[in-house]
């Protein structure tokens, strides 16, 4: 039996995340299955789109393009719209609709909690279950097939199901092992270190597990740790284990002092979110890198961050920060290349303009509460398919991938078709 975490009941904004994340991948194929996940997952979505508006009204015109956009079928819209009624999050008029207070730091919990009104089928939760697993360590199948089944009851055509359609659809990464299959989260995993990192997180001796829990429970609060530090706690050994498995990010923040690196956890962003998204995670990870050297590094001559949460505050809601800071011209090199920030110089001194919010938001959370997966998830939920896949995923929407329907489902249909005859 497997060793592994059973994805904890009651952990409503984990299930909610797996409901966008599993409905972005069903958007990029034609499945006849998981149909409660589809519509918890394009619901979660219309509505976070409809939560990040400046009034709480919205006309329909607008709902509609909003719709558009973000990859929901005029179609689909008003059968939303009824959900999102029903649940209690909004009210329909003949002009538009009323969002009833909802906002981004509950939208999780409000998905899982549309996903669970729909009565999911078994499937559906197992394909939950085996994402989360996959997320933690890459896991082989006959390691975790059984307790899955287990606990939710699925029967052997399930089971097949389960594993095959996961990796048709792409809800999990998988590949072959030397013995059995491997599934992993790719955005967490490297394919062409899967199987490796699966050996060296189960080699780990008790010491060492014991050190790696004391790492990620220092990058639980810190989110973004100085390298120096991390190899500090772990030893050069461990260290380098890890390392070579990619079991850390390291983002380099290089400025008039020299070269500086900091530690992030892949998770603690890219859990959730499909790969399309890299690049905008890729520039969290750096702002929240040289924010955290202001705050760990920087001498209050250079310009020390001394109140991380009211900084970051301005900076996003106010789009810029300004002063004679050496640190504002200094630090953020690297972003300013991206597009991140804009760094200009006046006589009122530099200033740091934030070219990208939803990068800050990012950010502050990965700072202020040392995860940010709610965050890059409501990212994520604003994007359309097309911008998760690209403009080719667009040229091909007619040639989207046929699945397969669920053996198991197949049979129960045509047994209740029979019945009704």
């Amino acid at each position: 039996m497997s060793n592994q975490k059973k994805v904890i009941s009651g952990e409503k904004a984990t299930t909610g995340a797996w409901v966008l994340h599993h409905d972005q991948k069903l958007t990029a194929v034609r499945s006849s299955d998981f149909g409660n996940i589809s519509l918890a997952g394009r619901a979660g979505r219309l509505l976070s789109v409809m939560s990040k508006e400046d009034e709480w009204d919205i006309n329909n015109d607008r709902l509609t393009e909003l719709a558009r956009v973000n990859g929901i079928e005029k179609f689909a819209l008003p059968g939303l719209l009824d959900e999102l009624r029903k649940a209690g999050l909004i009210d329909r008029g003949k002009d538009g609709v009323s969002v009833l207070g909802v906002t981004q730091a509950s939208l999780l919990g409000h998905t899982a909690d549309l996903f669970e009104v729909q009565q999911p089928e078994k499937l559906e939760r197992a394909v939950i279950d085996l994402a989360e697993r996959a997320s933690q360590s890459p896991v082989a199948r006959s390691d975790c097939e059984e307790e899955i089944s287990d606990t939710h009851k699925l029967s052997r055509a399930e089971r097949d199901d389960l594993f095959s359609l996961s990796e048709q659809i792409g809800f999990v990464d998988f590949e072959n092992g030397k013995l059995d299959r491997l599934y992993f989260n790719g955005s967490l995993f490297s394919r062409e270190n899967a199987e490796k990192a699966k050996s060296v997180l189960e080699g780990l001796n008790s010491e060492e597990q014991k050190l790696l829990l004391e790492a990620d429970n220092l990058l639980s609060r810190m989110g973004c740790a100085p390298a120096e530090t991390l190899k500090k706690l772990l030893g050069p050994i461990l260290w380098s284990k890890l390392h070579q498995i990619a079991y850390f990010e390291v983002s380099v923040v290089a400025n008039e002092q020299g070269a500086t690196e900091f530690v992030m956890k892949p998770a603690s962003l890219a859990k959730f979110v499909p790969g399309g998204l890299a690049d905008m995670l890729d520039d969290a990870k750096a702002l929240a890198s040289s924010l955290t050297y202001g705050i760990v590094k920087s001498s209050h001559v250079r310009g020390a961050i001394r109140d991380p949460e009211v900084l970051i505050k301005v900076f996003i809601n106010r789009g810029y920060v300004e002063g004679w800071a050496e640190a504002l011209r200094e630090d953020y090199k690297l972003l300013e290349r991206r597009g991140v920030v804009t760094v200009t110089s006046s006589s009122r001194g530099h200033r740091l303009t934030l070219n990208k919010p939803e990068v800050a938001e990012m950010a502050r959370e990965l700072i202020l509460k040392g995860d940010a997966t709610q965050a890059a998830v409501h990212v994520a939920a604003s994007h359309s398919a097309a911008q998760f896949y690209g403009p080719k995923h667009t040229r091909q929407a007619e040639r989207l991938k046929d699945i397969p329907e669920a053996k198991s489902g197949a049979a129960r249909a045509l047994s209740v078709l029979r019945k009704t005859r």
